[in-house]
């Protein structure tokens, strides 16, 4: 019998790796006859809506003043009443959900949201994380939360590769399963190009690290070529690169903002570069692999992971940007050998990328029959021991949450 799965997601927006990816992996489900329900914060997107509409997914927006962890980040739209308070209305509201839809699995898309392992406590239902982001930088807050994860959690997932070893190294006590982010590649050629340009497919932020790129551009000191940046941006970061353009007077780099179909504006003459610090995997780097572009990117862990699998592509090492304006020199005076020798690789790569293979190990334990009685008395008694377990400020609110809900439904007393 086919299963009712609820995924609960992170942003409500199509803009990032994360809901991308498991947004082909819920149309996978629809598509082999298993009930998937959606949940998420209200973000208002409406492209995000209409996805979800064609795709025969029913979607749950939920007013929050913050959706994820306290302490993950982003602001807090409100006061810390208000925050307690969504907090128990978010558990209450997917509680409901997961009665009425009669709900059989919980999949919770990003380290960064508790509620669905809560729930899954709380209705005795099997509950599977998977994690995608690297417990560093600003993600760094979240190692203290893996205690929790691993307690309420059926089954965990992370990332293949760099992050999938991470995890392990610090969760002893159980497998670590894998997926890859799957993004569908579209069959439609690039546009036909008159010139070689550098362009560069990503929101502008510290962690894309963008303005590496422009120094390695201003060590060229090819200004003819141009650069285009495409993608939406952190407004403080923009400025930081509008001054940068200013200062060195570039008249060839273009700021193209967001873009529904950014691979669109790219064209069979560019060359692809990518200068991110932190990709757990590399979606960007893997799509312009899929699509021909000769492509340069920063040895991270995600682009390393991804390597793993296509292990096609030129690598420069973070912050030499030296390296990465010899690349750029070469890639600009050998462009037809290495435009060619892509489009060579092509059909291997795109075989060795499918959604199928992307979330085998996922779409394995989906089919297998889970104990959900042992799993809700295990859980539950966790859930009423978070002060012994975890004494941190943010977890004992939430334990008062838990119990709040507990009492609620009449399952404590």
């Amino acid at each position: 019998m086919m299963k009712n799965i609820l995924f609960i997601s992170p942003t409500g927006t199509l803009d990032n790796g994360a809901e991308i990816s498991i947004f082909n992996l819920q149309k996978l489900l629809v598509k082999q006859g298993y009930h998937v329900i959606n949940v998420t914060q209200a973000s208002g997107d409406i492209p995000y809506i209409t996805a979800f509409e064609s795709a025969g997914i029913k979607n749950f927006m939920l007013n929050a003043v913050k959706w994820w962890w306290e302490d993950a980040p982003g602001p807090v739209q409100g006061t810390q009443r208000e925050l307690y308070h969504y907090y128990r209305e978010h558990i209450a509201s997917i509680q409901h959900i997961v009665e009425d839809e009669k709900i059989d699995l919980i999949i919770t898309n990003s380290v960064n949201m508790f509620q669905g392992a809560v729930v899954a406590a709380i209705e005795g239902i099997p509950h599977f994380w998977l994690i995608h982001e690297f417990p560093e930088d600003e993600f760094s807050y979240y190692v203290d939360k893996l205690d929790f994860v691993n307690e309420f959690s059926t089954e965990v997932f992370a990332v293949q590769g760099r992050l999938q070893e991470k995890l392990q190294e610090i969760i002893h006590n159980r497998k670590i399963h894998s997926f890859y982010p799957f993004t569908k590649i579209s069959d439609t050629p690039l546009s036909v190009g008159e010139k070689t340009r550098i362009v560069s497919v990503g929101r502008l932020t510290e962690r894309k690290n963008q303005l590496e790129l422009l120094e390695a551009y201003s060590k060229l000191n090819r200004p003819e070529i141009e650069l285009i940046l495409i993608g939406n941006f952190d407004k403080e970061y923009k400025q930081k690169i509008v001054k940068f353009i200013d200062e060195k007077v570039f008249k060839n780099v273009t700021l193209v903002g967001p873009q529904d179909n950014p691979w669109s504006l790219i064209t069979d003459k560019d060359i692809f570069v990518s200068s991110s610090k932190m990709e757990t995997f590399g979606l960007v780097y893997v799509e312009a692999l899929l699509h021909g572009v000769p492509s340069i990117v920063s040895n991270n862990p995600g682009h390393l992971s991804a390597n793993e699998i296509f292990d096609f592509g030129k690598f420069y090492e973070i912050g030499n940007t030296d390296q990465l304006a010899n690349l750029l020199a070469d890639s600009l005076k050998n462009f037809d050998t290495q435009k060619k020798e892509s489009l060579s690789v092509l059909t291997e790569l795109r075989k060795a990328y499918s959604v199928g293979k992307a979330y085998q190990e996922i779409m394995d334990f989906i089919e297998r029959d889970f104990d959900k009685k042992s799993n809700s008395i295990r859980h539950l008694s966790k859930l009423l021991m978070l002060n012994d377990h975890n004494p941190d400020k943010l977890t004992a609110r939430i334990k008062r949450i838990i119990k709040t809900i507990l009492i609620k439904t009449r399952i404590l007393r």
